[in-house]
Formats: C-alpha cells, sequence, structure tokens
C-alpha cells in the first residue's frame, strides 16, 4: 500500500513539474493568444539592438548591451545566424593554408552562440532567432565565405555559384552535397537552442524563396523540435509583409505567429496612418481565421535618425511606428540597427522610447485592451487608442499639437487623465474631470458628450484616462 501510494505521488509530482517546464516556455497567452506569455505571465516583447547578429559580439561588448537594454525596462532583441559583417566568424574550421573543411565545426562559433543565449537567459530577454539570412551569400560575401567552393576542400568547383544556388536551389535543384550540409547545420544549431525557453523562430529573414522552401524549413524545424520532445513557436519574415499574413494563414499548422516588420518601413510598408491601418487589418484577419488570432511580431522598426536612407525613413518615423504597432495590437516591436541608416537601435532616442514604454506597460494592461476607434478628432490633429472598455483608455499622440476628443461610450460620470511624456519620461500630475452626460441629450442624434484631450506640449505623449464613476 505505501510503495503505491509513493508510486502515485511520483506521477503527480512529475506531472507537475512538467506542465509547469511547459508554462515557461515562451508562447502565446493562454488568455489572449494575440500576445505572448513567458514563465506562466503574460509579456509584451519590446527592445532596440545595435545589432542583428548579436550573438557574434563578445563578452562585455555583448553583456553591456544587453544589460543597458535590461535597465530601461526592454525585453527583446533579434538575432540572425548571420556572419556578413566585418570580424564575424564562420560556423567551419579554417585550415592552416586558408581553406576550410565543412566537415568539421569551428567550436568557437557554437560556444559564442551559447553564451549569448546564456547572458539573454539570465536577464529574461526574449530572442527572436533567424536561421537563414541569404543576404550572407550576397555580392562579395559569397567571394570569401567558406561555402564557396573556392573556399572550401570538399566541394568541387560550380557546385553552386551564387546565393540562389545555396538556398532555394538546394531543394529545388535537388543538390543533396548542399541540403546535407543545411540539414548537418540545423541540427546541430537546434540541438544547442534547444536547451533554452526565451527562444521565438523565423525561417529566414526577407525571404523570396518561395512556400515551397520556407515549409520545408519549418517542417524540418518542427520535427526536430517533436523528436526532441520540445514545443517551439515558428514564423516566417516575408519581403512583402502582407504576403507573410497571407503564409502564416495558409499553412497554419506549420506557423505560429506573424512577422509584420516590413510594414516599419517607407519602401515595402506604409506611411502616416496607413502604416497602423495596415496592422489593424492583419489582426482582423488573424482572428477571423477559425484557428483564432496569432501574435504579429515586429522584430524591426525602420527609420533612421536623419531619413537619409530612402527605403527606410527618418528617424521620427521610427518612434511613431514604434508606438503605433503597440495601439494597433502588435505583440512586439524592436528598433532596427542603426548601421546602414536602417534604424536608431539602441541609440539615445531609442533609449527614452524603450524607457517610456516600459513605464505605459506598468499602468496600462494591454493584454485586456482591444485597439479603439472613438475617437474625434479636432482639426489636422492625429491620435491612436486602445481601451478596456468602461474601464481604462490609452491614447498615443505623436509630435505635435494634438486635440480630440475621446468617447467612453457609457455614461462616465468622473474620469482621470494622466499623461507621459515620452521624451522626459515622466508621468505629468493626474486630472480628473466630471461629465455632465444630461446636458449633451438628443432625440435625434443620441448622446455627443466625450472626453476633452490636447496635449500639454508639441511633444509625444501618451494619455491613459480611467472611468473612476
Amino acid at each position: 500500500m505505501y510503495l503505491k501510494k509513493h508510486f502515485t505521488l511520483t506521477i503527480l509530482f512529475c506531472c507537475t513539474v512538467f506542465a509547469v517546464l511547459a508554462q515557461s516556455v515562451i508562447q502565446p497567452y493562454k488568455e489572449n493568444s494575440r500576445y505572448w506569455q513567458y514563465q506562466g505571465s503574460p509579456i509584451f516583447l519590446f527592445g532596440g539592438s545595435d545589432n542583428d547578429n548579436l550573438w557574434q559580439w563578445k563578452g562585455e561588448k555583448l553583456t553591456k548591451h544587453l544589460e543597458l537594454l535590461a535597465s530601461l525596462g526592454g525585453n527583446y532583441v533579434r538575432n540572425t545566424m548571420s556572419d556578413r559583417d566585418e570580424g564575424d566568424i564562420y560556423a567551419f574550421k579554417q585550415l592552416e593554408d586558408g581553406k576550410y573543411d565543412l566537415e568539421q565545426w569551428n567550436e568557437a562559433y557554437w560556444e559564442q552562440l551559447e553564451f549569448f543565449l546564456e547572458e539573454t537567459a539570465q536577464r529574461d530577454i526574449i530572442v527572436q532567432l533567424t536561421v537563414w539570412d541569404w543576404f550572407d551569400l550576397s555580392g562579395p560575401n559569397f567571394d570569401r565565405h567558406p561555402l564557396n567552393p573556392s573556399n572550401n576542400v570538399n566541394w568541387e568547383a560550380g557546385l553552386i555559384k551564387e546565393r540562389e544556388d545555396f538556398y532555394g536551389g538546394s531543394l529545388y535543384d535537388n543538390n543533396q552535397p548542399v541540403l546535407d550540409l543545411q540539414h548537418k547545420y540545423v541540427e546541430k544549431l537546434l540541438s544547442i537552442s534547444f536547451g533554452y525557453d526565451h527562444i521565438l523562430y523565423n525561417v529566414g529573414n526577407e525571404s523570396s524563396l518561395g512556400a515551397e522552401w520556407e515549409n520545408y524549413w519549418a517542417e524540418t524545424m518542427k520535427n526536430q523540435a517533436a523528436s526532441a520532445d520540445k514545443q517551439i513557436y515558428l514564423t516566417s519574415m516575408q519581403l512583402v509583409p502582407s504576403n507573410g499574413v497571407r503564409h502564416v494563414l495558409t499553412y497554419r499548422s506549420l506557423y505560429d505567429f506573424a512577422e509584420i516588420s516590413q510594414n516599419n518601413q517607407d519602401s515595402k510598408g506604409a506611411r502616416g496612418r496607413k502604416h497602423y491601418e495596415n496592422v489593424l487589418a492583419w489582426g482582423r484577419l488573424l482572428e477571423s481565421d477559425p484557428g483564432g488570432i496569432m501574435p504579429m511580431n515586429n522584430e524591426k522598426i525602420y527609420g533612421s535618425a536623419d531619413g537619409r536612407n530612402y527605403s527606410a525613413g527618418h528617424g521620427k518615423e521610427a518612434e511613431d511606428r514604434f508606438w503605433k504597432n503597440v495601439f494597433g495590437g502588435a505583440a512586439s516591436v524592436r528598433f532596427h540597427r542603426s548601421e546602414g541608416y536602417w534604424g536608431i537601435g539602441l541609440s539615445e532616442r531609442a533609449q527614452k522610447n524603450i524607457k517610456a514604454m516600459s513605464m505605459f506597460l506598468d499602468s496600462f494592461d494591454v493584454f485586456r485592451a482591444k485597439p479603439y476607434g472613438e475617437i474625434k478628432f479636432i482639426g489636422d490633429s492625429e491620435a491612436y487608442a486602445m481601451a478596456e472598455l468602461g474601464k481604462t483608455y490609452a491614447v498615443y499622440f505623436p509630435v505635435g499639437r494634438q486635440s480630440i476628443e475621446l468617447d467612453p461610450y457609457l455614461f462616465a460620470k468622473k474620469v482621470s487623465v494622466r499623461f507621459l511624456d515620452i521624451d522626459d519620461g515622466e508621468w505629468m500630475e493626474e486630472e480628473v474631470i466630471d461629465l455632465e452626460w444630461e446636458e449633451e441629450l438628443s432625440d435625434m442624434f443620441g448622446f455627443q458628450k466625450g472626453i476633452s484631450l490636447t496635449t500639454p506640449e508639441n511633444k509625444a505623449c501618451v494619455a491613459i484616462v480611467k472611468i473612476l464613476e
């Protein structure tokens, strides 16, 4: 009897432990799958970094960058398994004659990855990891890369001649030596990353390689995860953002979230209010799918400080897109790297917005709110709102003198209003407003009363409105 009882308690204990471990993995939020949860609690992902492949940074260069992000409240970085920047190391061992042996790993490559994953895990910084980045083999990068047959001792000349041969060509042309190496690489990569619970996966960066390529590797990764008894969450980033949403909706069994980063630039995305409307539209499409809403991530918010990169847009656009994505119902935002004038990275401007975002999220429950459109604009004003209807409302105002009327759609008698100055990172003094609805009755047109909100200065800010009575 004792042994039977002891055995039963052991089984119950093991089941409880496995349940807790399953909840600790980054995954769609159980109560609102528009967002993520981590270690059993909902989490909004936001951040910025000066590099796309942070794992290539060593020692204090990496840890100081992560410490800075964490000190601002940020919790999200992008990491491509890229090796095209000066000083980056390759996955394969270099021989004394300068050539590479594709059958031997460069152990330092994998050690750096483990260091990066360990350091981010310790700080609860979520990593969105991209496996394939086909820009690694573009132009002069191919000339010096170990995968160029001229630079290794394994492949005959002509086996691959350009990046398309290595990526899409391995599958579409049934290039078995290349495909075998790719499988070996992915297996090694996942054998390391599966040891961590704070990783989201992306098949490829700005892929134009076709659905068959994307799905092949998505299925490969999901199968390897299943064999390792590991649950992973995966997406596929397309160069055209609407195609990315279409792709994950079409192949819902393979993909767990949408990546809409390309909406955050001038050349492939949209400017002004259209950018926000895209996020709303894709959210409605995902919500209408029988599988229900899934997270929409933005691992790249484009826009350089002075706007000299025509494709990326201006730094002010980057700041606006950072906030508009949140108010449009997206699940993550991250400022893109500043190199090449693509983004503002973790610059001073980015730091101010990340800190202010942390303050906002501490004061407003985005996980219970939805994008809200009951706004009357005064003049040429611009604003974006979210609401937990009848309880709390939040409004983002871009730079400028903005005036609106917010309709709470309840007979609220008393509300409080508090503004967050994004630049200064400070909450302004709270104001309490009494609303006299009786004076606004109209048999023909209904109730016309709204809450008047005007930005205190010509600066970007957020207002939180709470119904008190």
